[in-house]
């Protein structure tokens, strides 16, 4: 929520940007309201006055306008409330003021507390001095008049009666004609169990962000101008381009480059598409009441537009297809980006990657890729560590945290590549890279061209003595283990402003399967495995190790490089290889943690999407979706607070759940487990963010961490894999 400044922190840049309000009132009078209205304000009359005051809302709920509010309780007897004036200007720039409860408190009320004490006594208490909130608003279910919603941080401990008389201070200031107010619960411990016939008296409702999300039409999920071609419910998704923007009714998972996205159903927040959308800068929203005759949508079907979703909502307006042509122009009018890497000829376990510091460690990515080289990190003894390691992570718990493994080189893949037997395979990627860059091919013709490359991969051979290698170092990393996964750890993956996250397949190995000397090895899709979507036939470890290189050569993969300009003469596939996840235990659930609060600018934590069983958060199955819960948090001695906005749907054909995936104590585990983690990269990652001491609650960080884990019927927590995240 806007207003809360965090201890020790700086100050986050003035934004002006977006502030200005709908057109409700004109720019003149809105000119003359910004010069009249004090920074205070005693009371909101009309919906005009909430207009000038308020800001675009930057929160939970990517859209509607916010409002501050301060009580004063020093005399309990006769508390006073001011509304903050969000755009009032000093100087001709927005003033602290403004921005944060604490410098409006000095201003208009001036409390001389200090800002650690102010927060204290606003939020971490149950015996308020103060009592920091705002008003937003939603419209729901297609209303034309919003909710004014009455909410305070996410982390604030208020509670029943302070509810009500917080709400009831706020409320008799508010005399907007014929509106409908809501307490919105931010956080799991803002309860009103006991009050809510005195809520209702005040003539307001409790309704949660669960219930918000659930009635809101309109969604932004990453805010964003974009060109192209409007495509309702394309039937052809190989034939979409970068210079389409589609609308579908439910996010296809194997989607590559668009220029922007529109789907019917909600989306999950932290699966690769719409992480990729945030680092690639394309917009993406939902809007469920899409259809074929939208009255928005309908008169721009398979037309040029200039396509901008905003917060508060979306524009179409007619363009040209020169106009659209021109634009995608300028976004790949940049260099082509050289990957560099290291030659490196040993397969190497996860723990000798591990036995310099967290720092030299990460560099292994340069030899392995950075998949391969962060699980190292991750088992290192200063991050989670091992169960042997006293005092690590691990050690308390009584077992590893991370797999053991193996990571294979980026020069095996192109030993292998280079293999003279292999040699019309290399010809092919050639041909193809050339006429790749040259921007020479359609999505068709791209589609077969890889179509072909893979082919050939699956049927090549592996030089004298690479797979004996691999396997003789498997015996020794992980003796007896019959089932393994082999992961993609390309140098094409989590580099600056490219994660590639989702881009390659994994495939499951069984070592005890003997590879065919002579034929090929073939991908057959599996529909059942929620962990899996292909598998190898025969199932050997040379034929996953084949499978991850061929999907080096995916067409999204290429399509994602080519506007990401990254050049494809330089790319390498290492691998990372683990134990099946599941040999031991089922799973129960599977997580992602992102280390900020995705869709926001002013609340401080983590985003964690939960999914009960196998189905994977990262890539959901269709007509799913995992649960979202916001972990606000200032410091690591301050507690964390949860608020779930969405409870998951495990199957198609299953009911939303009405409570979360795990417990709440898993879910701090979770958090806590992520602080020790970003702190360790912090450390060990120059540039990440200039103090380490604050980078877990750093809403202004550039980038943050995104970890994949899973959580078994035996209560053990794997984590899969961590890895840098440029979006926001």
């Amino acid at each position: 929520m806007t207003g809360f400044l965090p201890r020790a922190l700086p100050a986050a840049p003035t934004r002006i940007a977006g502030l200005l309000p709908p057109q409700r009132i004109s720019f003149a009078d809105l000119a003359e309201a910004l010069a009249t209205l004090p920074l205070a304000v005693d009371e909101i009359d009309t919906l005009d006055t909430f207009q000038t005051i308020s800001t675009l809302a930057g929160d939970l709920v990517a859209n509607g306008r916010v409002a501050k509010f301060l009580i004063d309780r020093r005399d309990p007897t006769s508390p006073a409330v001011r509304f903050v004036n969000g755009n009032f200007l000093e100087n001709g720039q927005v003033p602290d003021a403004a921005r944060y409860h604490y410098f409006f408190g000095r201003a208009t009320f001036g409390i001389a507390e200090t800002l650690d004490a102010f927060n204290a006594l606003t939020y971490f208490t149950a015996d308020k001095r103060y009592i920091a909130g705002s008003i937003r608003t939603y419209f729901l279910e297609g209303a034309a008049d919003p909710v004014f919603g009455l909410q305070f941080y996410p982390q604030d401990v208020i509670r029943e009666r302070l509810v009500v008389e917080a709400v009831s201070i706020v409320r008799a200031r508010i005399g907007i004609p014929s509106s409908r107010f809501a307490f919105v619960p931010t956080g799991a411990q803002q309860t009103t169990d006991t009050v809510g016939p005195d809520l209702a008296g005040l003539e307001v409702e409790v309704l949660p962000l669960d219930r918000i999300l659930g009635a809101i039409d309109y969604v932004p999920l990453n805010v964003g101008e974009a060109w192209g071609h409007l495509r309702i419910f394309p039937e052809d998704r190989d034939a979409l381009t970068a210079t389409d923007i589609p609308v579908f009714d439910e996010l296809p998972l194997d989607l590559s480059v668009v220029a922007g996205v529109i789907t019917k159903a909600v989306q999950d927040t932290n699966s690769h598409v719409n992480l990729k959308s945030k680092e690639r800068d394309t917009p993406n929203a939902v809007l469920r009441s899409a259809a074929l005759d939208h009255p928005r949508l309908a008169p721009f079907a398979d037309k040029p537009v200039h396509f901008v979703v905003r917060k508060d909502g979306f524009d179409l307006e007619e363009s040209t297809d020169e106009i659209v042509a021109a634009k995608l122009a300028e976004r790949l009018d940049r260099p082509l980006v050289q990957l560099v890497w290291d030659a490196e000829t040993e397969v190497r376990s996860y723990d000798e990657l591990a036995t310099g510091t967290t720092t030299q460690t990460r560099a292994f990515a340069a030899r392995y890729g950075s998949k391969a080289a962060n699980l190292g990190f991750l088992a290192h003894r200063d991050v989670l560590g091992r169960v042997g390691e006293t005092g690590s992570p691990s050690a308390e718990r009584g077992y590893d945290l991370v797999p053991k493994g193996l990571a294979v080189p980026l020069q095996a893949y192109r030993d292998f590549i280079e293999h003279p037997p292999n040699s019309d395979v290399r010809a092919l990627i050639d041909l193809f890279v050339a006429d790749e860059q040259a921007g020479a091919l359609s999505p068709k013709q791209r589609a077969a061209r890889v179509d072909e490359i893979q082919s050939g991969i699956m049927a090549a051979s592996f030089p004298p003595g690479a797979l004996e290698r691999v396997r003789a170092k498997l015996n020794e990393v992980l003796p007896g283990v019959e089932k393994v996964k082999v992961r993609s750890s390309a140098n094409a993956e989590d580099v600056p402003d490219f994660d590639g996250a989702g881009l390659h397949d994994s495939f499951a190995a069984d070592t005890t399967k003997r590879d065919r000397p002579i034929g090929p090895c073939l991908v057959e899709e599996d529909g059942e495995d929620g962990e899996v979507k292909r598998k190898v036939k025969p199932k050997s470890l040379g034929c996953a190790m084949k499978g991850v290189y061929a999907s080096l050569w995916n067409k999204r993969a290429v399509e994602e490089r080519s506007f990401a300009r990254i050049d494809q003469t330089t790319i390498a596939m290492g691998l990372a290889i683990v134990p099946a996840y599941d040999a031991e235990s089922d799973v129960t659930a599977n997580a992602v943690v992102v280390t900020r609060v995705l869709n926001t600018e002013h609340v401080f934590g983590y985003s964690l999407s939960v999914q009960a069983g196998n189905n994977l958060v990262t890539n959901p199955d269709p007509g799913t979706w995992s649960e979202l819960t916001v972990a606000a948090f200032i410091a690591d001695d301050e507690p964390a607070s949860l608020t779930t906005t969405r409870y998951a749907k495990p199957t198609r054909d299953a009911d939303v759940r009405a409570a979360p995936v795990l417990a709440g104590d898993r879910m701090l585990e979770l958090v806590d487990l992520a602080r020790r983690v970003e702190r360790a990269y912090c450390r060990a990652t120059r540039g990440y963010y200039r103090d380490c001491r604050f980078v877990t609650s750093a809403a202004d960080k550039e980038s943050s961490l995104d970890l994949e884990l899973k959580i078994f019927a035996d209560g053990r927590l794997v984590y899969k894999q961590v890895r840098e995240f440029g979006g926001r």
